[in-house]
């Protein structure tokens, strides 16, 4: 059996500095997003406050706010429902589509599969205003 090519120590403790570079710089936003949670708000405002660290006593007001003050949980719910309807519906008619489209051979099969490559290169967000403007349309806007 061939080993591979044998690669320095010097090599692979640059490769692991990188890797932690990156870790800590991915990881950063979960850092920030947990600290100001529990931040005192009187903490967050202040400039004269390192932002990194807890000047003041964390605390769990923030949160609080959010479950009781808020209709936090309804969104969450309305959000987990939406995306489970969406997934559902595409599965229900990609599936199908998909297997179609394989078993399609041929002339017609290679022109709908070119005519389905080059709808993707329309930008989604060309496509917000027309479908928005539906949406409101059917009565659909703000409901589930």
């Amino acid at each position: 059996m061939a080993a591979g090519p044998r690669v320095s120590v010097a090599t692979r403790i640059g490769r692991w500095v990188i890797v932690a570079g990156f870790a800590v710089l991915l990881a950063f936003p979960f850092y920030w997003m947990g600290i100001t949670t529990f931040k005192r708000t009187g903490d967050l405002y202040s400039i004269q406050n390192d932002p990194f660290v807890f000047n003041q006593p964390p605390t769990l007001d923030h949160l609080r706010y959010l479950f009781e003050e808020t209709l936090f949980l309804r969104w969450l719910w309305n959000t987990t429902l939406a995306g489970a309807a969406v997934v559902a519906i595409t599965l229900v008619l990609a599936v199908p589509a998909a297997w179609a489209l394989a078993r399609l051979t041929g002339a017609w099969g290679q022109r709908l599969g070119i005519g389905i490559f080059l709808t993707y290169l329309i930008p989604p967000t060309l496509l917000f205003i027309p479908m928005s403007r539906v949406v409101s349309f059917l009565g659909l806007q703000d409901t589930l």
